[in-house]
């Protein structure tokens, strides 16, 4: 027997709801079953969000790590590489780990990606939750320096470390989740 979808190629499954034959392209396998995309919808496999959880706590372990490692963060700077990587991991290893041919949803790859950037700004931000007193300290001291003083009094904004610390937090667990949702859409869209 030959694909339904390419009929030059030879089938190696056959769709458990509507029965058509299926090459290796064209075969998704979902729990252990073959599918046809039209049976699951445009091609996306649907995934539980169970299953999302452990890949994106993971790896957004390890992009939080990699961001906080002394040297290796500067790699970071390079439009928050570390944290793409984990979103972008974390979405891979799902669909590794769960046999999950083809694409899942565009959602689920935006919250597993998500997810694992949420995550890692966590571990980024454990400096500052175990230390608050030595990380005000050196805010304080930066924003006393003229420079700021300058700025900051002539836009009539209140200097006050606290503030700064929370605003940087606020931004970087935001700034994270994006990034991670970006990367589990690219792993998503160019991974099988």
């Amino acid at each position: 027997m030959n694909c339904y979808y390419h009929p030059d190629r030879p089938s190696v499954a056959r769709c458990v709801v509507c029965g058509k034959d299926l090459c290796t392209d064209c075969n998704i396998i979902k729990e252990g079953q073959n599918y046809c995309r039209d049976c699951l919808g445009m091609g996306e496999v649907p995934v539980e969000l169970g299953k999302i959880l452990l890949p994106a706590l993971g790896c957004g372990l390890l992009g939080g790590v990699l961001s906080i490692i002394p040297i290796v963060q500067y790699v970071n700077c390079a439009c928050c590489l570390w944290i793409i990587l984990a979103g972008g991991l974390a979405v891979f290893i799902l669909k590794r780990y769960h046999n999950i041919k083809g694409k899942i949803s565009t959602g689920n790859a935006l919250i597993t990606g998500g997810l694992a950037g949420f995550v890692a700004s966590f571990i980024t931000l454990l400096p500052v939750m175990l230390f608050p007193d030595m990380v005000y300290s050196i805010v304080d001291e930066t924003l006393r320096s003229p420079e700021f003083q300058e700025t900051f009094q002539d836009a009539g904004i209140a200097l006050d470390a606290s503030f700064f610390v929370a605003l940087a937090a606020v931004i970087l667990v935001i700034a994270y989740s994006l990034f991670g949702a970006l990367g589990g859409i690219i792993s998503n869209e160019i991974t099988k």
